[in-house]
């Protein structure tokens, strides 16, 4: 059976709104201000997936946010079951990279996020799409998409608030790369060709990191409407991963138009494929360990039953 990332849907629920589970799989993290345990200062946007053994759970955000920052501590923020939220502190931190191609802009890190935050991680499987999923589910320019992530103008004083912009999936590129600025030392600004998807929408402050997720479209049954039997409908359904929210596209304001120096926001962004995020999660190292967590954990509840 299908994964849906949306409540159980019936006549009285409408199909565009997006479940609060997918908000719950988003946090916010960063470095805490002087003198505060539970402010903070936003780098970015990660959210949750739990990997497909159902125990491991990663922190996925885009890598350009960390890139600089990979010996530094820091503090990822959950909201917890009263109306509030904590952080976390990290000392140090052991990111995981694409294997093979490093313009992949996705950072992963192995969590355990704390009994009290309220959280909800999204399913590796089946939920994040592989080529055939993409295929098979017919995903194309024109569907709604919806990213999730931090407004840095309202992060949130008391909790995480993430927003939810709705926009549309622009462009599937197909075996066309696009051109963005490079955020690797020694590269910085560089022209480089990565894999995406072109998506319609306001860049949001902050929100690189964020999951992108697209609600497929489904063909109903020609002769629908009697006036005009020919006509095509279709309905919303189920939403899946799309991928993570990676860069926008700027253009500078010609000489004249505006005082100073200035850029625009042309509202076409740049999406990671959930592809890449699961070639990161199957990563044999990453399996391995897995399966030796997995390993241990049985010893553990044995030689727990054996007590009793």
């Amino acid at each position: 059976m299908d994964y849906s990332w949306s409540p159980s849907v019936n006549k009285t629920e409408a199909l565009v709104r997006l479940a609060d589970d997918a908000r719950k799989c988003v946090v916010f993290f960063g470095t805490t201000p002087v003198g505060s345990d539970n402010d903070l200062d936003p780098w970015g946007t990660g959210f949750l997936v739990v990997a497909d053994d159902k125990h491991t759970i990663y922190l996925v955000t885009a890598r350009h946010v960390v890139q600089d920052k990979l010996d530094c501590p820091f503090a990822i923020r959950f909201n917890d079951r009263m109306g509030g939220s904590k952080n976390v502190l990290i000392d140090f931190a052991e990111w995981e990279f694409h294997p093979t191609d490093e313009t992949v802009d996705v950072a992963i890190l192995e969590i355990q996020p704390p009994s009290w935050a309220d959280w909800v991680g999204f399913p590796q499987k089946p939920a994040i799409m592989d080529a055939a999923k993409f295929q098979s589910k017919d995903i194309g320019p024109g569907d709604i998409i919806y990213t999730v992530g931090l407004w840095r103008f309202l992060p949130g004083k008391k909790l995480n608030k993430p927003f939810v912009h709705v926009g549309h999936l622009g462009m599937v590129p197909g075996d066309e790369k696009l051109i963005v600025k490079d955020w690797m030392p020694g590269r910085i600004d560089e022209p480089v060709a990565v894999e995406g998807y072109l998506t319609e929408g306001e860049p949001l402050h902050g929100a690189s990191g964020s999951p992108v997720f697209v609600r497929r479209s489904i063909q109903r049954n020609r002769g629908t409407i009697d006036s005009n039997p020919q006509l095509e409908t279709w309905v919303y359904g189920t939403v899946w991963l799309l991928g993570l929210l990676s860069d926008c596209y700027f253009e500078r304001v010609p000489p004249g138009m505006l005082a100073g120096e200035h850029v625009i926001p042309r509202g076409t962004n740049i999406v990671v494929p959930s592809m890449k995020i699961n070639e990161i999660l199957d990563k044999p190292s990453l399996k391995a360990k897995r399966a030796d967590t997995a390993v241990e954990r049985k010893r553990i509840e044995k030689g727990r039953a054996s007590t009793r």
